[in-house]
């Protein structure tokens, strides 16, 4: 019971961590985020609710809505940026991770605990920034530290701003959705873009009136945003109409900030992945309950004849019931404080699992764990005290007296369905240990359509200074740059016209030498040379998805797309194989390669180096030597394209070790259910196993008896274990876009395996009751 209830509460332990999120103040059920639907930045191309604004939103909001009370702009948490380089006078420079620019409005919004500083002047100014106490304590030491001034350098290139300290405001105990670890005024955030076709893309958030309701807030914001954009499609040189076709349309949502988290788009709610955990672990309380229920009333025999005596003195049944449910109230917190043991061991282990800081003693939620715990303590004691508690309050003390036990040993038929169903549970998990053991060996073997092998990508954009410098380096075959790369996709739609025909692209730009140092593998025609000059002009390369779309053999064809009042054409001459640059939760999108700026390009802050030597260290730190005497004031981030394809598979294979230790932790237990009630049936067929040895059977006859009647039970579980493991694993394949077929030797090798295990269990307990001496066992007491 130990062993369940810690799975149970460690998943109790991470649900409350998560529902933690955004909890650290009362006034934040005030707080909403924006959200406005488009198709930039999205994984397929289409329009989604996103979290990122065009930042005009936040002035609109401010002007148009009435309920607002203050609105904010802050950064995204970008995932092509990891940090900020800082310093601090004449020290090194350091990167710190999630310092965020805003407006000064942003402390208007959320409302923090200011150690230093007030909330009113924080970013009253411009070039001023907030930090964290943790962030303060790590670059000033303790003290005072208003009033002094950090240079932050954004990109490589960045020659860096002063800002100076106008705050300090306490971490909170619970997680935060827009977490931060400074908040800046760099004055980016006070303006919008002049020209109406750009953007500049920002998270929202708006503190409205207490009260409000939020189903009348979207219908203004509704309202607001299409009479906005009504009036401002002549400026970008749009048809208003054009926000309309192929059934698109507008929209922008408020989100309480107390579902944002439990609800990102593009990603699976946190609910929905830890449902299948939920599931498991509520199957191992489960088959921890069924064990302790099976464990009783195996033991029942020797409590029979104290339940007897104790009904021949006197005692009411109601009595009896109530001395056993106190008893398994007593096991029960003994169990209890023994999973609390097992949690402080596991909790290091598990922390590092789910990359979460989970403590149980230093809970921000002590209190509403430990009446969650009182809760699970009365239902365990409940759901495995009453049943053995009522059979052994139902013995017949007559017959008991008599040394007659077989009269009052009734549940037979219920034990035996517990154990079917613990066999279940268990058959269910070695299946799903093989199939996903399977799917992960065939993605890590999948032709990414690449060499990831020997390649790096540095987080910065393309210096040409930095490029030859590095090329020089011994050791470097590629230098290149691409807004499509493992780790950090920048996906671009574009509608092309071909033949009459509009058909929609991912765009991707590169430069010269990107494809050959991925290492790409072409099908048809070539990639981009230098010695070919239109290559900077007007050419294209198309993966294989997009080939497709366009024609059997499309080399040579040409297609056009709308730049502004005029139409461009661009001439396909060559076709690579898809290559994955993202996970394998969805198909590789159809999608163009370019190097020519013309018809729209985007920031890569990709720069991949394909390296062509076994001493890949001392070549990275010649180049981090390269990188330190151009940008001194900015550290060099990079990372392996192994190190990201292993990142793509984590959730994977950290789902996949978690079914592991789950299914030993679910079959230990099925095993130990099987032991317990294979000791009940050798106890409760004592005198037969003895006449029958008397009259001649032999102890392996005997062994086979008492595993007939198991290898049934387990036989059965397997036929209903399949259809169950068939739909939970199916349902988990299609969560890829790649993946195998399912075969069918998992289910058979689950079976074979489930019924060696079963025949070993029963077979120590049978084989000790047909050693035992059959006159002992005839003998009247």
């Amino acid at each position: 019971m130990a062993i369940g209830l810690t799975a149970f509460v460690l998943m109790l332990l991470y649900i409350n961590h998560e529902e933690s999120y955004d909890t650290w103040s009362s006034e934040l059920k005030s707080v909403y985020q924006i959200r406005e639907r488009h198709s930039f930045f999205t994984p397929d191309n289409k329009e989604h609710l996103q979290e990122s604004n065009d930042s005009r939103v936040a002035n609109l909001i401010r002007e148009k809505v009435p309920q607002a009370i203050a609105v904010t702009k802050v950064d995204p948490d970008w995932d092509f940026r990891t940090g900020n380089s800082v310093k601090v006078g004449n020290a090194d420079p350091i990167i710190v991770n999630r310092m965020k620019d805003s407006d000064s409005s942003f402390f208007h919004v959320f409302k923090y605990k200011f150690l230093q500083g007030s909330e009113n002047n924080a970013l009253k100014a411009p070039k001023s920034v907030v930090l964290k106490q943790s962030l303060a304590k790590k670059i000033f030491g303790e003290g005072n530290v208003l009033g002094k001034v950090i240079k932050v350098v954004a990109w490589q290139g960045d020659e860096g701003t002063d800002l100076t300290v106008t705050g300090v405001v306490e971490d909170p105990q619970t997680p935060e959705t827009a977490g931060f670890t400074a908040i800046m005024r760099t004055g980016n955030k006070d303006k919008d873009p002049v020209n109406p076709t750009n953007s500049n893309y920002c998270q929202v958030y708006a503190r409205v009136n207490e009260g409000v309701n939020p189903e009348l807030l979207n219908q203004t914001l509704k309202k607001v945003y299409v009479d906005y954009k009504k009036s401002t499609a002549p400026l970008k040189k749009i048809e208003y109409k054009s926000y309309f076709a192929d059934g698109k349309y507008l929209q922008l949502k408020a989100i309480p900030l107390t579902e944002v988290h439990g609800n990102r788009p593009f990603e699976i709610s946190w609910l929905e992945k830890l449902k299948p955990v939920i599931a498991i672990c509520v199957f191992l309380l489960l088959v921890s309950i069924i064990n302790f229920v099976n464990l009783a009333t195996a033991q029942s025999v020797q409590r029979a004849k104290e339940v007897g005596v104790k009904k021949v003195m006197g005692a009411y049944k109601q009595q009896l019931i109530g001395q056993f449910l106190l008893e398994c109230a007593l096991q029960s917190i003994v169990a209890l404080f023994l999973s609390v043991i097992l949690i402080e061991v596991l909790l290091p282990s598990f922390n590092t699992q789910f990359h979460v800081e989970l403590s149980f003693w230093h809970n921000p939620n002590l209190f509403n764990m430990l009446l969650q715990l009182f809760g699970l303590f009365t239902l365990v004691t409940l759901l495995a005290g009453f049943y053995p508690a009522w059979i052994l309050s139902n013995y017949n003390p007559a017959a008991v007296l008599k040394g007659n036990y077989s009269g009052s040993l009734k549940g037979i038929i219920l034990r035996n369905l517990l154990v079917v169903f613990q066999f279940i549970i268990s058959v269910t998990f070695i299946i799903a240990i093989i199939v996903m053991q399977l799917q992960t060996n065939y993605l890590n073997n999948k032709d990414l359509g690449f060499e990831r092998s020997n390649l790096i990508n540095i987080r910065a954009g393309y210096d040409q200074n930095l490029v030859d410098k590095i090329k020089r380096i011994p050791g470097v075959q590629y230098v290149a740059t691409t807004t499509q790369i493992m780790g950090n996709a920048f996906n671009v739609p574009e509608q092309i016209e071909y033949n009459g025909n509009k058909i929609s692209f991912n765009t991707v730009t590169i430069s010269m030498d990107a494809l050959s140092a991925l290492g790409v593998k072409l099908l048809k025609g070539r990639i981009f040379s230098k010695e070919y000059k239109q290559d900077t002009i007007n050419t294209v390369v198309l993966n294989e998805a997009a080939a497709k779309l366009i024609d059997k053999n499309p080399i040579g064809k040409s297609y056009k797309i709308a730049d502004e009042d005029k139409m461009l054409n661009f001439q396909i001459i060559g076709v690579i194989k898809d290559y994955h640059n993202e996970g394998f939760d969805k198909e590789v999108l159809p999608t163009l390669y370019k190097v020519t700026t013309l018809g729209g390009t985007s920031s890569t802050n990709n720069l991949i180096v394909r390296l062509n030597s076994d001493k890949n260290a001392a070549i990275i730190e010649k180049i981090k030597a390269e990188w330190k005497h151009i940008y001194p004031d900015f550290l060099m981030e990079y990372t392996t394209l192994d190190s990201a394809f292993d990142k793509v598979l984590e959730n994977n294979k950290r789902f996949m070790s978690m079914i592991v230790l789950f299914s030993i932790v679910s079959v230990s237990l099925s095993l130990l259910g099987l032991f317990a009630l294979s000791t009940f049936v050798a106890k409760r067929r004592t005198k037969e196993i003895a006449t029958r040895k008397i009259l001649g059977a032999s102890n392996i006859q005997i062994v086979g008896l008492l595993n007939k009647t198991f290898l049934v039970l387990v036989i059965i579980a397997n036929l209903i274990s399949w259809p169950v493991a068939y739909i939970v694993v199916k349902k988990w394949l299609n969560g890829f876009a790649y993946r195998i077929d399912l075969p069918l030797y998992p289910f058979f090798l689950a079976t074979v395996v489930s019924i060696i295990i079963a025949v070993l269990t029963v077979s120590i307990q049978a084989r000790r009751a047909a050693l035992a001496n059959p006159v002992k066992a005839l003998k009247y007491e």
